[in-house]
């Protein structure tokens, strides 16, 4: 910037007391950049913006009694609602984010270049994730079809379990109603709802070649399932433990306000942090109000209404009417109970350790249902925080 060449240094940990303190204030940094893209592409990006033409060609294109209406519905609702109310004081212009995270003004930039460079609808599909994210590789030997590259991994582990529950879900909804490929090809209202989405809800991408055919019912179980997993197993991942990982700050700094001591440091700089590193830490981490700020949202977007609606738990009066859709859902509340136990277990597990150890937060978060409150647990159907 500014026709300086780009500062690029790597630290690493140290036995000497200044390396120690170089190290601590580079996490801070590298914190603070992952926390920007957490908040503003895992979580308002891949769950929050990407969800609303969804729900948009759902409401236009689909009738109420249309099944697969009826499938989306309750991962659907409040979504838009409470989009609107970020837009109003979260992201919008001198917003929370932009005042308290590290992109500050560039915050939307960053967000749409993202979606511009990043964003594919194949690669939403939670295995899809994975193996872009280079998390696992394809192994039809191994369980769910996929070899992890950690094998210590919470959210896959736990995360393709639930996947596969939908998956199973939705296998069993759809075959219902779509016995052959030419049910799905002439089913007008289907075929105008696909269409606006690729089309017109995401239209800046309508040329992509990875766009999902629909014409047979494996194509609509794909495409269900991978929104069914966005609106509810994503985004609890990304969003419920968030005050439990970064409500104490030092833990997860969301802005570092100062360079790290040795990019172009002037002498009265460095003479201050060989003298008071702390003191340099705390200049570089989020201030006061920053701090307080941001420990209030991450609170309450971390919070299960007393009335939310987690995924399984209830049925919905119109899978009820139709028997086989009725035994249909209760094996899928079976197997959320199943993973419930599952999470328990490993969790209990000392070999795990990335889930048990002095100070290591238990994984919970794809456990299907919660207390009410900030728990670090619990999957809506919908987005609906």
């Amino acid at each position: 910037m500014d026709g300086k060449p780009q500062w690029k240094q790597a630290f690493q940990p140290s036995w000497n007391a200044t390396g120690v303190w170089l190290w601590r204030i580079a996490k801070a940094h590298v914190l603070a950049h992952d926390s920007g893209y957490h908040q503003l592409v895992s979580h308002w990006l891949r769950t929050h913006c990407v969800t609303e033409p969804y729900i948009i060609a759902t409401n236009r294109q689909l009738s109420v009694l249309h099944p697969v209406y009826k499938l989306l519905h309750p991962h659907f609702r409040y979504t838009m609602e409470i989009n609107a109310l970020a837009r109003e004081s979260l992201i919008n212009a001198g917003g929370i984010i932009e005042t308290s995270f590290s992109p500050r003004k560039y915050s939307m930039e960053l967000c749409s270049m993202a979606y511009a460079k990043e964003w594919r609808f194949d690669q939403q599909a939670l295995p899809a994730d994975l193996i872009c994210r280079g998390m696992a590789v394809e192994d039809p030997t191994a369980p769910h079809g996929l070899r992890l590259t950690i094998q210590d991994y919470p959210f896959a582990n736990d995360g393709l379990l639930l996947w596969d529950a939908i998956k199973e879900w939705v296998s069993d909804y759809v075959n219902h109603y779509y016995t052959d490929s030419r049910l799905v090809q002439t089913d007008h209202e289907l075929q105008a709802w696909w269409t606006e989405i690729r089309t017109v809800g995401h239209g800046d991408k309508k040329d992509e070649p990875w766009w999902p055919d629909l014409n047979t019912p494996q194509d609509l179980i794909d495409i269900l399932t991978t929104m069914l997993w966005v609106t509810s197993g994503h985004h609890a991942s990304v969003n419920f433990g968030q005050y439990t990982y970064a409500g104490y700050f030092p833990n997860r700094p969301t802005i570092a306000r100062t360079n790290v001591p040795t990019e172009d440091p002037d002498n009265e700089a460095w003479e201050m942090f060989m003298k008071k590193p702390e003191a340099a830490l705390l200049q570089c981490f989020p201030s006061q109000i920053q701090a307080t700020t941001i420990m209030a949202v991450l609170d309450i977007l971390s919070n299960h209404s007393p009335d939310e609606e987690y995924i399984g738990e209830k049925m919905e009066d119109a899978w009820a009417e139709d028997e086989v859709i009725k035994a249909a859902f209760e094996r899928f509340k079976g197997r959320l109970k199943m993973l419930e136990e599952t999470i328990d277990e490993r969790n209990a597990n000392v070999e795990l350790k990335n889930r048990t150890g002095a100070g290591v937060v238990p994984y919970e978060l794809l456990k299907p249902v919660s207390e009410p409150g900030v728990t670090g647990k619990g999957v809506p159907y919908s987005i609906s925080i």
